[in-house]
């Protein structure tokens, strides 16, 4: 079974839950010595950074990447048939493939419009209705799917949950920190609701809060500085050992996005030990289960008392979420993924 990975994804983020997801099912695909070959450009990702892929494998994209690059399919010389699965919804012009797709959520669809909107759905619809098989990462994305594309039959979906890494765990000995401090992860797309956390934490003054992200822009900056004054730090670029370190000394994980395919953040911090708060919208239920505390609104005043929930009932809470995690593993999805390729009959 001949297997083709397209590494886009390393180009267009330097870290994400998408390359994490990806350089997880690779490294294992390499591990297995499975017959998998890649395409990829010229990247700073820091996920593949991690992965040692032999040169032979690669088919190096030598163009410059550009914006139309991105939606160019593919040429690739086999003359057999393989499985094409593209990291983030691009399709290969080869007859001979057999195409695979992940979706990871329908962001684009629910909250973005313009130029983004339409290069986004045109390169993500052709992938869909280009693919023998498709993936989606939770059952609330599926349901997404079928809302959005009614015309694909459901037996041809298959939900495979994210998993988490190895590198989440209590640490044995934790440091004392200077001042408790609450913890917002990724990315801070206005429908995360990073200015949430920022009001959040304004009325908090007990607690500083920790960024781990993208760098900020001017008017994050500004707003960070004038409603938390020198009450909160950023971390970019930072590895999961730093990561791990960040969520063993947290208070809680604020994690007020509305909408999530999934939520990777979620499961690396129930594994760490960190009780998290969150939107009980979309996908999160299902990664959250009964561990964490899950609010029904954006409420200032709700979130305040699952702090003090958190306070009184941390160790159940840390105790529910290490029993959650236990159900994802990067292993399990590893597996699932190999059998939705070997369905296709190659």
């Amino acid at each position: 079974m001949k297997i083709h990975y397209d590494n886009l994804i390393y180009s267009l983020q330097r870290a994400g839950g998408i390359s994490t997801y990806w350089s997880e099912l690779t490294s294992r695909m390499l591990r297995d010595e499975e017959d998998i070959s890649f395409t990829e450009s010229v990247n700073h990702n820091l996920a593949r950074k991690a992965l040692s892929i032999p040169a032979s494998a690669i088919f190096q994209n030598k163009n410059k990447q550009t914006l139309i690059s991105r939606f160019q399919r593919i040429a690739l010389p086999f003359h057999d048939d393989f499985i094409f699965h593209s990291s983030y919804n691009r399709i290969t012009s080869n007859p001979k493939a057999r195409q695979v797709v992940t979706i990871h959520d329908f962001v684009h669809e629910k909250f973005y419009s313009g130029v983004r909107r339409y290069l986004h759905l045109h390169q993500k619809n052709k992938s869909i209705n280009g693919a023998a098989k498709i993936i989606t990462v939770s059952e609330n994305t599926k349901r997404d799917l079928l809302d959005y594309h009614p015309q694909i039959p459901p037996e041809n979906i298959a939900v495979i949950y994210n998993g988490v890494s190895e590198d989440f765990y209590p640490l044995a000995e934790k440091s004392p920190v200077t001042k408790p401090y609450l913890l917002f992860v990724g990315s801070r797309a206005y429908y995360k609701n990073f200015s949430f956390t920022i009001d959040l934490v304004k009325e908090q003054k007990e607690f500083d809060l920790f960024i781990v992200g993208s760098a900020l822009n001017k008017k994050e900056e500004q707003t960070l500085n004038n409603k938390l004054g020198g009450r909160w730090k950023l971390f970019s670029g930072v590895d999961n050992a730093a990561l791990n370190n960040i969520y063993n000394h947290a208070f809680a994980l604020i994690y007020p996005s509305a909408y999530e395919g999934f939520g990777i953040p979620l499961l690396e911090a129930m594994k760490a030990g960190l009780p998290f708060i969150a939107l009980n919208t979309s996908s999160i239920p299902e990664v959250a289960g009964a561990a964490g505390i899950l609010i029904d609104g954006l409420d200032v005043e709700h979130f305040s008392k699952a702090l003090e929930t958190i306070n009184t009932q941390g160790q159940e809470i840390v105790a529910k979420g290490f029993l959650q995690a236990a159900k994802f593993s990067w292993e399990k999805s590893y597996a699932e993924t190999k059998a939705v390729y070997q369905s296709l009959g190659l």
